[in-house]
């Protein structure tokens, strides 16, 4: 009876991680190309939605399941994929992806400014982790101007533009995502079993 509990909750969270692989996917080709090298999609928030359900351990599995077969050619990145899209200006986003779920876990441990109020102490998390991911972002893509394209000077001032635009609009983002989350968990507190971070 034990080992069928097990059982159970590992294949529950096996095709718990598919769906979202494939909502992460679908959120990667919302995406509106801007100039000089960036996209706005959905693809943040979407993450951003799915961690605190998923978890540091299970959220980094998702993310490294996305990003091993999108290096391997299957087209599922934002445009598309193959080993060379580690030349892309916004790859940088998909290591801070990776990455973000044990950041976000260490943040929520650590982040006790808010912690008589919920959504607050979610929302400066959340933000926290949003620098994190644009500046592991934006370091990655002015290394691939100026190394890769060899062209960071004539761009400087567009490319501090259209990612400022990017991080803005994440803001604003995560903020619903984080309002619709603290509602949906007010209205059922027993989605609090389903937070494994």
């Amino acid at each position: 009876m034990y080992q069928q509990t097990n059982v159970s909750v590992s294949a529950q969270t096996i095709c718990k991680i598919g769906i979202y692989f494939v909502l992460l996917v679908l959120s990667a080709k919302v995406a509106i190309l801007i100039p000089f090298y960036d996209y706005i999609s959905l693809q943040t928030a979407f993450i951003f939605l799915v961690y605190p359900i998923l978890g540091a351990k299970y959220g980094s599995w998702l993310t490294v399941l996305y990003l091993v077969p999108g290096l391997l050619g299957l087209p599922i990145f934002a445009s598309g994929g193959g080993l060379g899209y580690i030349f892309k200006t916004t790859f940088g986003f998909l290591i801070a992806f990776t990455l973000m779920p044990f950041f976000a876990a260490l943040i929520r441990k650590g982040n006790k400014l808010f912690s008589h109020h919920q959504f607050l102490n979610t929302l400066v998390s959340n933000y926290l982790c949003l620098i994190m991911v644009h500046l592991i972002g934006f370091a990655y893509k002015c290394f691939i101007i100026k190394f890769y394209i060899g062209n960071i000077i004539n761009v400087t001032g567009i490319l501090v533009f259209t990612s400022l635009l990017d991080f803005l609009i994440d803001v604003d983002l995560i903020f619903f995502c984080n309002l619709s989350r603290v509602t949906n968990y007010q209205k059922n507190p027993l989605k609090k079993q389903l937070q494994s971070v």
